[in-house]
């Protein structure tokens, strides 16, 4: 389940769509994502068939939690681990940012240090395994040869909140990557009084979907199906040059999909 930028008239300029994650084809597309809407769709389906849904794959969209719990008898929920990984790595980026701005001063050697911090974001982003410490390349901004593990090193040391709000986000990515589900847990519950208020944030939101979250390391059922599913959407709508008639536009997704759910 996802929602994407639709037509204007549309409810919100936002439709719904959902997916079968086995096959990975288009269900339906619907033009609102109004919880009471859904709910009724769904409700049309018989018993039998909301209650041989299995699993169902969101994002962290608390209403659809409710939703599917009230329609799907039979339901596991699943937090998409891609969704995981973009609020721990946003959390780092925006604590990168805080600590960036802080030596955007009109000191010289602030200033040195602004420009690592704001030129080497991709680097901060990387999971550590992809780092190295022997590969030497030389670096302008240190004015010599530095390995991308020795950039992270110094940057370590300019702030003991980002240090350990890094190593929190490092720490969470592995135990994703190794589907780790005590490692996970461990860092979710632990109290790191150390870490940024935006890494803070994110760790009570993933606290709230522990269990939904958990359920991502036991099943392989993903969205990045419907994440391509919705660039290409995007795509559509592009080359297009927008739609105004949210049933022509659905058609349009479906015939792109090449779905039989297409209305006459």
């Amino acid at each position: 389940m996802d929602e994407f930028k639709s037509v204007k008239s549309a409810d919100s300029q936002m439709s719904f769509i959902f997916t079968d994650a086995r096959k990975h084809e288009i269900m339906d597309i619907l033009p609102t994502r109004r919880l009471h809407h859904l709910r009724d769709y769904f409700l049309n389906y018989s018993y039998e068939a909301r209650a041989s849904v299995k699993t169902v794959v969101v994002d962290m969209n608390a209403p659809y939690t409710s939703l599917i719990r009230d329609v799907f008898p039979k339901e596991i929920v699943i937090i998409d681990r891609f969704h995981l990984v973009q609020l721990v790595m946003r959390s780092l980026n925006q604590t990168r940012i805080k600590l960036m701005n802080r030596y955007n001063t009109s000191r010289p050697e602030d200033k040195k240090v602004y420009r690592k911090l704001k030129s080497y974001w991709k680097l901060l982003l990387k999971n550590k395994t992809e780092l190295s410490d022997s590969d030497y390349r030389y670096q302008r901004l240190f004015k010599g040869p530095k390995s991308s593990m020795g950039i992270i090193d110094y940057i370590m040391t300019l702030d003991v909140e980002f240090k350990a709000t890094y190593q929190v986000a490092q720490n969470l990515l592995v135990a994703v990557q190794h589907k780790n589900i005590s490692a996970y847990q461990t860092l979710v519950l632990s109290e790191n009084k150390l870490i940024s208020p935006q890494m803070k944030r994110s760790l009570r939101t993933l606290k709230k979907y522990l269990h939904e979250i958990a359920n991502s390391f036991k099943y392989n059922d993903s969205n990045g199906h419907l994440e391509g599913i919705n660039n290409k959407i995007k795509m559509i709508k592009r080359i297009s040059f927008g739609y105004r008639n949210f049933t022509n536009f659905r058609n349009r997704i479906l015939l792109g999909f090449n779905n039989k759910r297409v209305a006459s």
